[in-house]
This record gives C-alpha cells, structure tokens and sequence, in this order.
C-alpha cells in the first residue's frame, strides 16, 4: 500500500514540474506588394459589343495523339458596333491563327462573303489585346459575325483550357482538360472580349474521343458522331447572358452522382465521396434562392454541376451551371472527413452558388468592384450555409474568421480600398482578389445588414438582383437600392456617407470611449487605425461610423442597431442617468472598428470577464476585447502590462471564439520570441487549463461543433507548448495510425512527428501515398512540416520539389516546415534560398519563390537572419524580375520586426517570467506539502 501511495505522490509530483518549449505558428497573411503604375491600354475599347459567341474545341488528350495537349478552336462572334470604327479590339493569348474574317450578319438565307481582315494588324503582348483592321468601315448599329479557326496550348498551370491529371486504381494516369478563365483566362481558348462587362450568350460544341465524357455550363442537348473516327460531337445549349470568365467545360472519365437537375462530377474511383455535396449543394441553392425571392432555376439555367478537379488553381470556381472545385473542397468521406473540413466544404460550395446571383447574374462592371460580386458570396458562404448547417453557430465564427483576420491587413500602409479605381494590369487584377475584397467586402455588407435591419436589408438585396439581371453593376448602383429600402430611423441621411468612407477609403477607425471620472457620460473620438505609425500610411483618414454599445446597467448584447452616428471631426458624448462602471462599444463586433477604453474601464472589464457567467458579456464581444487588446498593445494604443492583465481572464474561458481571437493574437507574440518559449509554454499550458481539462482529448455527444474546433486548437497549443499529458496522449495515439480519431488527426499526426524521427514520418508518409481521401491526404501532406531534424527538413522539402505535392499545394506544404517549429526558419531559409532556382520551376515561377521568402523572413528574429536575407537579396533579386519588389519589401519588414521586439518584447518577456517565477513558487510550495505527506506516510 505504501509503495502504490508512494508512485501516487511521485507522479504528482512530475506532473506539477514538468513545463516544456513548443511553439504555435499560423501563415501570416502578407499584404499586397506595391504594383505597377495603372495603363489605361490595358482595358478594351468599348466601340464593339459582342453579342454571341460559337465556340467549337477538340483537345488532343491521348496518348496516341501526336499533337498531345493542345487544342484546334473555331469561334464565331456576333458584335455590334457602338460606333462607325475600321478597328476591332479583342483578346487573344498564346493562340496560333489559320482563318481570320469577318463580315456582315446576313437576313434570311443569304450566304455570306467573308472578307479577311485588313494587313494592318497589331498585337500587344502585354495586354494581350489584338487590333484587326476591316477593309470597309463597320456600321453602327449593323450585326457582324467575326470568324477565326486557331490552334491553342493546353498547358498544366491551371489557366486558362488546361489539362491535369489522376492515377486511378490500376496505377494509370488518367488526363483531362478543364478550365479556369477569371479574371483574365477566356482567351487562352477563344478570342473574346475579355471583360467582365463585355456580357454574351454563349454556344459551346466539345470534340471528344469515345471514351471520354464531356461536361459545360448548360445541360447537353445532343451528342453524334463526328467526322473524325471514333469521335463524338457534344452539343451545349445556349447559355444565359453572361461574361467570358465563367465559361466552362470539362472533357474527362469523370462519373457523376445526378439527378434530373443536379450533380456532383469526380474521377470514378472518388464517387462515394460526393453523397455529402450531392446532399447538401441543392438545399443550399433553394435556401439562397428563398432567401432571395430568385429561384436559380429560372434565371435561364436548367441544372446545375459541381465538379472536382485534382488539379485546381483557385479553391472553387463560380461558372454558372458549372462549379468547379479542388477535390478536397467538394469531397467528404465519412470516416476520415473532419467536422472542419466537412463545414469549409459546405462553406465553399454556398459561397460559389451564391455568385450565381451576385457574379454571374449580376456581375461587377469591371475587376475595381471585385467587392461586389466576392464580398457577398463570403457573407453567404456564412449566412447561407447557416439556412441549412444550423449547428455550426456560423454567424459566431464569421467575426473571428472575417471580420478579425482583414483588420491586420487593413491596418497597413499596403492595405486597398474595396472599390480601387487604380486597377488595370493582371497584378492589378491578383490584387483585387485579396482579403479586402473578401474578408472587409463581406464584413461591411454584415455592417449595412444590422444598420439597415434584416428586413429591409433582404428586399433591398431582392430588388437590386431583378434590376441589374443580366447587366454589369457598380457600387453605387448597390447603395441606391439600400437606400430605397432604408429607414431614416436608421439614419439613412448618414446612408452615403457610411457607404463611401468604408469602400473608397483604405482602413478602418479606432473608436475611443472616455468615460467621465463620475461614470454619468462616455465621450466617443475616432482615429484611423495603424498597427505602425511610420509606415508611410494616411493616419488623418477618418470614417462615419455606427456605434453600439452596452454596460453594466443594461447590459444588452443583442440588440445590435446603432445608439448614434460618429462624424468624422466630432466627439459625441452620451450621458446616464446612473454611473456606469464599465461600457463595451460594437455590440457584436456588427460594426467595422476597433475600440479602445480609459484603463479604468478596461480594469472594470476585467473584473466584469473573472465574474461568473463572464457577467454575461456575449462571446462576439468577448472575442473582441481579446482581439482589440492585442492589436492596442502591439500598436502601442495600450501597454502590454495593461492588456495583458485583463488577458488573464482567459483562465476562466472555455469558449471557441474567444479562444480563437487568443490563440491569433498569442501567434503573433510567439513569433516575435523566436527560440526563447519556455516562460511562454508554461504561460499557454497555465491558461488553457480549465478548457484542456473540460475537453481532453475524448468527443462526447454533448459536445457542439465549437467545442470540438476549440478542442483542436487547445491540444495543439498544449502539445506545441509542452503539456507532458498531451503529448503522451496524442504519441499514443499516434501508435495506432489506422484508428485515430479523425478530428484530433491534425493534433495527432503533428506530434507524432515532432516528438518522433524517421520511423514515425516514414509511417505517416506511407498513409500519405496510399490515401483516397483528398481532405485527410491535404492534412497528412499539410503535417509533414511539423518535422523538426535536419534530415527530415531537408526530406520535405525535398518532396515540395517533386511531383508528389500538387503544384496546388506545394506553398502549403512548404509554409508548415517554418511555421510548425520555429527552430526551423533558418533551415528552411537556407534550404529556400540554395535551391531557388529549382524551386522556381516546381512552383511555377520566381514570384512564387518570392512570397515564399517574405513569409519566411517575416518570421525573423535576429540580426544574422536579416543579414543573409540582404546578402541573397543583392546576389540574386535580378533573377526575380518585377518580384525583386517582394524581396526589397521583405528586408523592410524583417528590420520593423527587429526593431518592434526591441522596443516591445522585453515587456512581454519580463511578465512571462514573473509569471513563471510565481508559478514555480507555487509548484514548489505544493511539492514541499506532498512530501511532507510522504515522509508522514513512510513513518507510518
């Protein structure tokens, strides 16, 4: 008995020292690098309108095929001219002509004559726009037919009418050719206006071999034989109005999972994974559909197909009537499919139907309003999953997802606005589709949603859809329509005002709300937000905000419609009948802005956050102290002393959001300290406590969806930070690979090769190569980084050059080397910067390599680290062409970063170490209790 006491206390005794170093590290999302100066030449003349396009293609796939991977195109155009012109302006990349002419539309049966477009021709590489010159003036108002027969290039970058590639069972390669045209890819299949206002109907004929299968936009209205022996012709209906960039057509072996109007198209051997998507994609199309007084099958569209493509450029593509996906974004498997995979799928697949009203029906006049189409379908990628996924609380996660993401980006000198008139060449046009387009389109869309009312937001999305149909839209044409339906008791004389400071300024305001010493008023200020305050950006910039807010007297977290406006230049002060002793501004985070409070009030909320029940702060709101207190700290709004002690607070939390904007801002932190983590791992071990003990590592059937994403995120910080019980449990698991559960498979599998060697990765590679799951062999490929000897390192990256990582995923795959131990940033960077060259060609080219290289830099922490970054960079940025800019940007941020430690970090690290020092005391004095009961029990 007194040996089992005695193992009891010692074990005890272990776990109360035992603290280890881990670290945490997400992708740093990089801003935009400084583009170009804008050319107007790089926009179409709009003197002709196309009206229709003929497009007939047969690509060359087979093995046998001597003209392998490339096509022969003929298109016929039906323009219009708006103006009496000899010149046509039309797109054209990489296409080889045999036949160009034109002439004019003839009536009735009149047989036309061609006539060959005039010598003067010209071709301008750079844009690639091509002037035809016609031999007799074009007629205003007269229909002509444009004719060309051409030969193109089905190339593996995923652009354009590409091929890619599968092994299916028997272990043969299987080809297909698919496409991606946004923003600027049509004509690399077609000559085309290339435009996003340039609108046509659309008739598509697919030349394929017989055992092959095609699939377009619209439903197949016939299929012969072809001329060519043993080849068929396939015939699509004609299209609704729409532009060049969601074309679509796939020529495959594809099987598919259909009913009369719907279906979800894989390679064969995958058919079981699409139930899921097959299940949930129409509910989510009628759902939005409702929500939108729009049925999608009566805008001109019969069916409807989503299609899985294993090699993908984009995530999801919005073609109307034919979505295309990589596979681990459509694709579910029931026993190795995540919870979180499983809702990022649903997610993706509500955010392309979506663009079927916002993009395809009504599409942005040009790529400066990129907002309108992709800031609506990620405001339903949340709100429109929600009208069928009720469980997820996706409303919750929108803010910590969205809204909190985008601020660090926008609080830049290199952030855009959302509606960016500078937009012109294809950097431009990358550019626009960045996290201010997305993440701030959706989140000021969410902002009118509550300023409006749900109401009145709905009928005014209604009524702007039936009035653009078929057209281009601008940004004012959408305020318009909410101004319609917006109630001046909702301030719509403010309704411009708001519209235009948050989508043509860059950035977003911080809100100060002073509280009076007597606690009876609040006086509200705003400023421009910068996380640097010489980095060239605008500070004076300021904004029409709607302000909410709640306190200690009413507390009211859930009516979100504003109190008040907050004017640029004016301070609004509110009074109370009582004194308050704590207010909170942004009910709900519904508002686009940071606040911050007089340390009196930031000290009542900490008091208020240690209270039970959290005094019933709502978790949005919860989420949004812990987010806005990083970011005032980092920015020197607040000291670190300050944030850091309302932050305590977290000991008490076992929520998902919260935890969330935490583990974001305790990223940041955790980069900054490099190697030196071991206050910090005793730091995140002591905080996550009481949410590791509630969740462990066990699913129950109590638990909410939240609970098991926070579940994730809490064994990953706790295993990376040395929690002796985490890593044992999940090497443990580890032990028997097949039986893993599958959401704590991240957790599971990172541990296992951190804390492990060669014979561990060798197993999960193994996994790797005879996986069938594309989203559990995303997350096995997506664990290798988690690596950490320098044998191992230099494996992974080894395979990164391979053929074995997707070019989709190789940046993927390569960011977790640096970003899952941070001992790894120099290795890696040293790998990176050795084999450039070679990377280059495996990622698709030198801008490629450069991002990889800021990224890794953004993660430096010591002077030799920036000293090799400048001595690669003046050896070698010639190599990178226009990309050297990303490697000048990088040497600037890295020597920020150096600086920002040295002023900041030493806070942070003298209150780890308190905190530690205390810990250790308390460790001590309850290891000098136990043996004393020990030594009572020995004598016993």
């Amino acid at each position: 008995m007194s040996a089992l006491r005695l193992a009891v206390l010692v074990a005890a005794c272990l776990s109360l020292a035992s603290a280890g170093t881990r670290q945490l590290q997400q992708d740093n999302v990089q801003p935009p690098a400084t583009l170009a100066t804008e050319l107007s030449d790089y926009r179409l003349s709009e003197s002709i309108n196309p009206v229709s396009y003929n497009i007939t293609l047969r690509p060359y796939l087979l093995v046998s095929d001597t003209k392998r991977f490339t096509f022969d195109g003929e298109v016929w155009i039906e323009v219009i001219p708006n103006v009496a012109t000899r010149s046509v302006y039309l797109h054209s990349k990489n296409l080889t002509y045999s036949v160009s002419e034109y002439w004019a539309k003839p009536t009735g049966v009149a047989v036309p004559t061609p006539v060959k477009f005039g010598a003067i021709n010209e071709t301008n590489y750079d844009t690639d726009i091509v002037m035809l010159s016609t031999v007799d003036m074009l007629a205003v108002g007269q229909a002509y037919i444009l004719h060309f027969v051409y030969t193109g290039v089905m190339e593996d970058d995923m652009h354009g009418f590409y091929r890619s590639s599968y092994v299916d069972d028997n272990n043969e390669t299987k080809w297909l050719g698919s496409t991606q045209f946004q923003t600027n890819h049509a004509r690399r299949a077609f000559p085309s206006f290339d435009e996003p206002q340039f609108k046509a109907t659309f008739n598509v004929t697919l030349r394929r071999h017989y055992t092959f299968n095609t699939v377009s936009n619209t439903r197949q209205v016939s299929s012969t034989p072809s001329t060519e022996a043993g080849y068929f012709d396939d015939v699509y209906a004609t299209t609704p109005k729409m532009s060049t960039y969601i074309l679509a057509f796939i020529i495959s072996e594809f099987t598919a999972r259909k009913d009369d109007k719907f279906g979800v198209l894989a390679r064969p051997e995958y058919y079981s994974q699409t139930q899921y998507s097959f299940n949930v994609g129409p509910k989510i199309l009628a759902e939005i559909g409702k929500y939108l007084n729009l049925d999608y099958y009566t805008l001109g569209n019969d069916k409807m197909d989503m299609a899985a493509i294993p090699d993908f450029s984009a995530g999801a593509m919005e073609n109307w009537g034919l979505l295309t996906y990589r596979e681990r974004s459509l694709l579910v498997d029931e026993s190795a499919t995540t919870l979180a995979s499983r809702q990022a799928i649903a997610a993706v697949v509500a955010h392309e139907q979506a663009h079927m009203w916002f993009g395809d029906l009504v599409t942005c006049q040009w790529w400066s309003y990129t907002w309108l189409n992709e800031g609506f379908a990620r405001y339903f990628q949340y709100f429109g999953t929600a009208f069928v996924e009720k469980e997820w609380e996706l409303e919750k996660q929108f803010v910590v997802d969205q809204i909190q993401s985008v601020m660090a980006m926008d609080s830049l000198n290199a952030t855009n606005p959302m509606t960016d008139n500078n937009t012109y060449t294809p950097a431009h046009l990358g550019r626009m589709f960045n996290s201010i387009s997305y993440n701030k389109g959706a989140t000021f869309i969410r902002m009118i949603e509550h300023l409006m009312g749900p109401e009145s937001f709905q009928k005014s999305l209604q009524e702007y859809l039936k009035q653009y149909s078929y057209q281009s839209s601008r940004p004012e044409y959408l305020l318009q329509s909410w101004q319609q339906n917006w109630s001046e008791s909702r301030f719509n004389a403010s309704s411009q005002l708001i519209f235009e400071s948050f989508t043509t300024q860059v950035g977003y305001p911080l809100v100060t709300a002073n509280m009076a010493t007597d606690g009876k008023s609040v006086s509200f200020t705003q400023k421009r937000f910068l996380l640097k305050a010489n980095d060239g950006a605008d500070a004076s910039l300021e904004y029409t905000v709607p302000i909410t807010y709640s306190n200690n007297l009413n507390n009211n977290f859930v009516n979100t419609t504003p109190k008040f406006i907050l004017n640029p230049g004016r301070t609004a002060t509110v009074t109370f009948a009582n004194p308050l002793t704590w207010i909170i501004a942004n009910v709900q985070q519904t508002g686009y802005y940071r606040v911050n409070y007089t340390e009196t009030n930031w000290r009542a909320i900490r008091t208020a956050l240690f209270a039970a029940n959290w005094t019933y702060i709502h978790e949005i709101n919860r989420a949004q102290v812990v987010d806005d207190l990083f970011n005032l700290a980092r920015a020197s709004y607040v000291s670190y002393d300050l944030a850091l002690e309302v932050l305590e607070y977290l000991e008490t939390e076992i929520n998902y959001i919260p935890w969330t904007s935490a583990f974001n801002g305790f990223n940041y932190l955790s980069i900054r300290l490099g190697n030196d983590t071991n206050n910090f791992g005793s730091y995140i071990q002591s905080l996550t406590h009481k949410a590791y003990q509630k969740l462990g590592f066990n699913e129950t059937s109590a638990d909410s969806a939240l609970d098991i994403y926070l579940r994730t995120k809490v064994l990953t910080w706790a295993c990376r930070y040395g929690s002796a019980d985490c890593i044992r449990q999940a090497k443990n698991y580890f032990n028997s690979l097949s039986t893993v559960p599958k959401n704590i498979r991240a957790t599971v599998y990172c541990v296992g090769l951190r804390e492990g060697g060669t014979a561990e990765f060798d197993a999960l590679y193994q996994k790797f190569k005879t996986e069938t799951v594309a989203t559990e062999e995303t997350l096995l490929q997506n664990s290798f980084g988690c690596v950490k000897t320098n044998d191992l390192i230099t494996r992974v990256f080894n395979l990164v050059l391979s053929d074995e990582i997707r070019r989709q995923d190789k940046s993927s795959v390569l960011a977790t080397l640096y970003t899952e131990n941070n001992e790894n940033v120099s290795p890696v960077f040293a790998l990176v910067t050795k084999e450039f060259e070679a990377l280059a060609t495996a990622m698709g080219g030198y801008s490629a390599v450069a991002t990889v290289i800021s990224n890794i830099a953004s993660r430096f922490t010591e002077q030799k680290q920036y000293d090799d970054l400048q001595t690669f960079n003046r050896a070698n940025s010639a190599k990178f062409g226009s990309s050297a800019s990303t490697l000048t940007a990088a040497e600037a941020t890295v020597l920020e970063n150096l600086q920002w430690s040295e002023a900041k970090l030493g806070v942070f690290r003298t209150y780890l170490a308190e905190r530690n020092g205390s810990a250790i005391v308390s460790a001590f004095s309850a290891l000098t209790v136990l043996l004393m009961a020990l030594a009572t029990l020995l004598r016993q």
